[in-house]
């Protein structure tokens, strides 16, 4: 028996050893039983590797963090709380949000990519003038120190604080965490949510100023949050007329603002997906599509959609996993599915121009306490399928909700002296995907064929597997595969018109016993001269892919194992007038220069060791991502921040 045969010989009888230890757990799979060979189902990924690859749009990896749960505020959320004159009101009062230096270094070792700015409802009951109790008295300072004077209505100063106590999220906090990211060499992109119910255009406006003046690009923002339901209509307007007025001269405000400075900033409304729910009643349906409708009649002020959509289970009693009925688990492992559905009708509530959506707000619950595997297999369902189907989606903002609390991807216990932070599964996908995907160049041309899913043979929409196909620095594949079924996956490769028949790959990733679980088992495999990858049952894994007879699977994050005769520098970097890219080695280089959302700014050719380009009138402030290709389409890459 040779080498290839003994292999292949082997990975099969892993194949049969493995089902047969989880096949006992793992009773509960919602779908027909798919159809196996040698202990697996087969798939097909074809890819083409020859073509250029697409810049990943790193805002589909925002977090929501905030502090809104009793052990996460009591250790998270504790700083000191001044009144305008300085006068110390409480030195480690409560819910003090980003003030908090516990709170800072969590954010920091989370590393969220896009925070969003405030957290979710405080949009719509917090305010940025100082406030006041009942004898108009100060009790807390503005949490900028460039906002001073307080939205008056009549002579009495609009604040829903109750005590000094409540959320404080100070700018100049924020400004401390941004730049501890952009030293760490992971700069966040900043996401803004305006009160338009609580403050007037040109307190909006004011607090623009403040955040640019702080030191904040303050391009995206979210013109409110859920004015669609009434409970959230609690400031000083309450109809869906008085919305868009007040949104429309807030945007006036803060563009005139903008124009001055030469800057670019962009708005997006609420929309309610509930007016094209099947789920929902049909008065409910109605109630929401009267809202889009309304708040959609004048699109000349915003330039996208905001979308909040959580994918939650229905139960026959009870609120703990075994009440979950096969439809709820079909709906949780399988939540892409909902999630399309929900973000299609969103798209035509407005004209094709201002469909662009923003799922700021997000999630997947699978039980009231805690989410289990197939919340977290859908979590994953839902990343692939938007980042595999966003040419029709339009995705161009991400941010799951939340980072403790809701949906947690973090866990806090512990003492003040002595804080514990745990990863729940939640957690587990996003940095999987988050530590592949960020930075990352996606092949644009692959495709994968799998067995349909079925529930009685009748074929459902849902698929068993997903693959995010990136681009290695070495020009091979990273394959983030999602396997959401009981069973192994075996993946066959076409690679640019050819059926590789020696495939050699290291994996590794996170599983699930079942869907009924909370525990995350980390999973690690790796094999040579193989014919195909072997994915385990419930699981998201990372892997990378060589091909041919004793090749190695290199390291993938050295771009020197490409040819360490050549390299590429950018300098300086930040820029601010000019910026150099130098080439060393390259006969002719095709340089392209993407910003964060994936769109070419520039693009050119050159055969010369230096290329000097000016940052005025083509680069704004921001991060963009420089790619060259040499004359045998290797790909090079490098991250620019223009000031």
């Amino acid at each position: 028996m040779n080498k290839t045969t003994f292999s292949k010989t082997f990975n099969i009888f892993k194949i049969l050893i493995f089902t047969v230890c989880l096949t006992q757990a793992q009773t509960d799979f919602p779908y027909d039983p798919l159809p196996l060979s040698d202990g697996a189902f087969n798939n097909t990924l074809t890819i083409n590797t020859s073509t250029e690859s697409n810049a990943f749009n790193n805002l589909l990896l925002g977090s929501n963090v905030d502090f809104n749960t009793s052990i996460a505020r009591i250790l998270l959320s504790r700083a000191p709380l001044f009144t305008s004159d300085g006068t110390l009101v409480n030195a480690r009062a409560a819910n003090q949000g980003f003030n908090s230096l516990e709170g800072q270094e969590f954010i920091a070792d989370n590393d969220p990519v896009v925070l969003r700015f405030p957290q979710g409802v405080f949009a719509n009951t917090y305010h940025w003038e100082p406030v006041f109790n009942d004898e108009e008295e100060e009790i807390a300072a503005a949490d900028s120190r460039h906002i001073t004077d307080p939205f008056v209505v009549g002579t009495r100063v609009i604040s829903q604080h109750d005590s000094p106590t409540s959320v404080r999220i100070g700018y100049p906090s924020l400004r401390k965490i941004f730049d501890t990211a952009a030293s760490n060499g992971k700069p966040l992109d900043l996401l803004t949510v305006l009160s338009i119910i609580g403050n007037d255009a040109d307190s909006n406006g004011r607090r623009w100023q403040s955040m640019i003046e702080d030191g904040h690009n303050v391009r995206d923002m979210e013109l409110g949050n859920e004015f669609f339901f009434r409970s959230q209509r609690s400031g000083t307007i309450n109809t869906e007329a008085q919305w868009v007025a007040r949104a429309r001269e807030v945007v006036a405000n803060i563009k005139n603002r903008a124009n001055q400075e030469n800057r670019e900033v962009r708005f997006a409304i609420p929309i309610s997906f509930r007016g094209g729910d099947p789920a929902q009643s049909t008065t409910t349906r109605n109630f929401h599509q009267r809202y889009n409708d309304a708040i959609t009649v004048d699109e000349s002020f915003f330039d996208a959609i905001v979308v909040h959509r959580y994918v939650n289970a229905q139960r026959e009693s009870g609120n703990r996993p075994e009440n979950l009925t096969e439809q709820s688990l079909r709906d949780l492992v399988s939540a892409s599915r909902i999630m399309d559905q929900s973000l299609t009708y969103s798209k035509t509530q407005v004209s094709e121009d201002k469909d662009a959506i923003w799922l700021t707000e997000w999630g997947v619950a699978g039980s009231e306490e805690d989410g289990i595997g197939a919340s977290f297999l859908g979590a994953a369902d839902i990343y692939s399928h938007i980042i595999n189907n966003n040419d029709r989606l339009e995705v161009e903002r991400i941010n799951w909700f939340s980072t403790v609390g809701l949906n947690a991807q973090y866990t806090v216990s512990g003492s003040r002296g002595n804080i514990q932070i745990g990863t729940t599964g939640y957690g587990d996908v996003y940095r999987v995907l988050r530590d592949n995907l960020r930075d990352s160049e996606l092949f644009n041309s692959s495709s994968l064929e799998s067995p349909e899913l079925k529930i009685e043979n009748n074929t459902q929409e849902d698929k068993p597997l997903h693959v995010i196909a990136v681009r290695r620095p070495d020009g091979k594949p990273r394959l983030l595969v999602t396997n959401k079924t009981d069973v192994n996956a075996r993946i066959f490769i076409n690679r640019d018109g050819n059926s590789e028949d020696v495939v050699n790959y290291a994996v590794d990733g996170i599983r699930w016993g079942n869907l009924a679980s909370t525990t995350t088992i980390a999973y690690s495999d790796a094999q040579t001269s193989v014919d195909a990858i072997i994915i385990p049952p419930y699981s998201l894994v990372k892997v990378d892919v060589s091909f041919g007879e004793g090749v190695s699977v290199l390291s993938v994050d050295d771009s020197s194992i490409v040819n360490n005769s050549k390299s590429i520098q950018v300098y300086p970097n930040p820029a601010s007038n000019r910026f150099n890219i130098a080439l060393n080695g390259f006969e002719t280089a095709n340089i392209v220069i993407r910003d964060v959302l994936g769109k070419i700014v520039l693009q050119t050719k050159t055969d010369e060791e230096n290329l000097q380009l000016d940052v005025n009138g083509v680069f704004g402030t921001g991060v963009y991502f420089v790619t060259v290709l040499d004359e045998n389409r290797n790909s090079y890459f490098k991250r620019l921040i223009v000031e």
